[in-house]
């Protein structure tokens, strides 16, 4: 009968290596506050049989060399009339031949860690447990190798807005186990070898499946709970107030990708603004060329940025007021006297300085539209004019008509992680409208080279209001390299490749 006692204990995080890498792609950009649930969303980032070929070959020489810090309990025992310690057993050499990462369809990640080898060290002692009580001690070897390998498969699911993890089956296999003595009576320790011998080779192989399992079920959810599930947006004063909404609503795995679904709506960050009142667009299928050509592909739909207007508008930040100063450099007087020919009724304001408050007409729902290597918005705009008498600033006349203004969108790499930038290059406003007066008549056709200058001006002020960008998702100690961006069928998508720097 052989009785086994484990006297340390020894440390089972460092299979997460191999998984950290995976964490990137299905983490959201660090934030500041949690978020509500949602059940659409209006970004989705897929993962490609790529990215798990470079996780496995980035963590497993990182695996290699933890698994040699790994302490092995002794173990002790009771055989044919001998008390047994077999200690200090250390792991000296330990490699995976053939490590893979797959994806099983609607269920998750298969991890298969094939032809193992593993070699290490021990001291031994035993004593006779009846008179003279005959003992002796000495070192040996162990090794393993062969078909060893260990498997498990990794569930994927959501838990309250943020990625969940569970291995399931995990299961080690340890094959010609061999044990090597050295010293001693040979004909009384090899009488012993065989009861010891598997205890060692259980408690390596016990090890193994608690360092995967503890990496799945404990360090890798550790992390999965790390994730901000909001992210503050970079907007200088006073356009400060919305965060991006990364809470995730769905996570589906294919049998080449795994794809996960975040809300990615903007939101006030009072919290007393109603959400956006339409749903995500339906974003479309993950290209299998890119899949093919990347680690990671982002398709985000136009809901970030409707909801942005939504949220902009609510605060009444979507409305610039036009002085003379900003024409100045289109060479054009903002004053009664030039719109004179425009509206003759302004001739009871001689030589008076005018100002447009220019702004967006209606409360704005679906504005946006990715065409081809651009983005496009479409909005209802009304044109306020204003004398600045001595009184203060007087109504005269308002135009309206829709804007269609063009915007370029590019990826730019800064030290907290990537960022989309969106900068507009050109904005029309065409038909215009008399939508009220209180001077007369207006002509409205002939008003419309002003508004050309009028949208000139508004142009660069959004631009600097944007150029904090969006923030795309990241994760410490992880890089996106070689990074595109396209638009098409009214989606915009980002490319990358990752670099895990450890």
């Amino acid at each position: 009968v052989a009785e086994q006692t484990a006297n340390t204990q020894h440390d089972k995080n460092s299979m997460t290596c191999l998984l950290l890498p995976f964490v990137f792609a299905l983490a959201p950009a660090r934030g500041v506050r949690a978020a509500t649930a949602a059940t659409a969303g209006g970004a989705r980032a897929s993962i490609s049989q790529m990215f798990l070929d470079y996780a496995v070959k980035t963590a497993v020489p990182i695996l290699e060399q933890e698994i040699l810090q790994e302490t092995i309990p002794d173990q002790s025992g009771k055989s044919s009339g001998f008390e047994y310690t077999v200690s200090n057993i250390k792991i000296t050499q330990f490699t995976v031949g053939s490590p893979q990462l797959s994806f099983v369809e609607a269920k998750g990640l298969q991890m298969e860690l094939d032809g193992i080898t593993l070699r290490g060290t021990m001291s031994w002692r035993y004593r006779g447990r009846h008179w003279p009580h005959v003992k002796d001690h000495g070192g040996g070897d162990f090794e393993v190798g062969g078909n060893t390998h260990a498997a498990g498969l990794l569930v994927l699911s959501l838990a309250s807005g943020r990625p969940h993890a569970a291995l399931s089956g995990a299961a080690a296999s340890l094959d010609h186990f061999k044990i090597k003595l050295h010293g001693g009576a040979s004909w009384l320790y090899n009488m012993v070898v065989h009861a010891f011998e598997g205890h060692i080779k259980g408690s390596i192989e016990n090890s193994l499946r608690d360092e995967m399992t503890d990496a799945v079920d404990n360090a890798l959810n550790k992390e999965f709970a790390k994730m901000r599930l909001t992210e503050k947006l970079p907007f200088d004063p006073p356009y400060d107030i919305a965060l991006i909404d990364y809470t995730f609503t769905d996570i589906t795995t294919k049998s080449d990708h795994v794809s996960v679904t975040v809300r990615a709506s903007i939101n006030d960050t009072s919290g007393t603004q109603k959400s956006f009142p339409l749903p995500p667009p339906a974003l479309p299928s993950t290209n299998s060329s890119d899949l093919g050509r990347h680690h990671v592909t982002l398709q985000m739909s136009t809901f970030p940025v409707d909801s942005m207007a939504y949220v902009f508008y609510n605060r009444g930040l979507l409305r610039n007021e036009v002085t003379p100063k900003d024409l100045d450099s289109f060479g054009f007087v903002l004053s009664t006297d030039t719109f004179l020919p425009v509206a003759p009724g302004l001739s009871k304001w001689p030589h008076t300085n005018m100002t447009i408050d220019a702004m967006v007409a209606s409360l704005p729902t679906s504005t946006a539209r990715f065409d081809e290597n651009e983005l496009q918005i479409d909005t209802p705009a009304m044109f306020a004019f204003y004398v600045n008498s001595p009184k203060g600033r007087i109504p005269v006349f308002n135009i309206t008509g829709p804007v269609v203004a063009a915007a370029a969108l590019s990826v730019a790499q800064t030290p907290a992680g990537q960022v989309l930038h969106c900068k507009f290059t050109n904005a029309t406003c065409a038909p215009l409208a008399v939508n009220a007066t209180t001077v007369g008549p207006v002509d409205s056709e002939r008003i419309s080279d002003v508004i050309t200058f009028v949208l000139d001006a508004v142009v660069p002020i959004a631009n600097a209001a944007l150029a904090g960008g969006l923030p795309l998702p990241s994760f410490e100690g992880v890089e996106a390299t070689n990074t595109s961006i396209t638009t098409r069928d009214n989606v915009c998508t980002v490319c990358s490749n990752v670099h895990y720097g450890g």
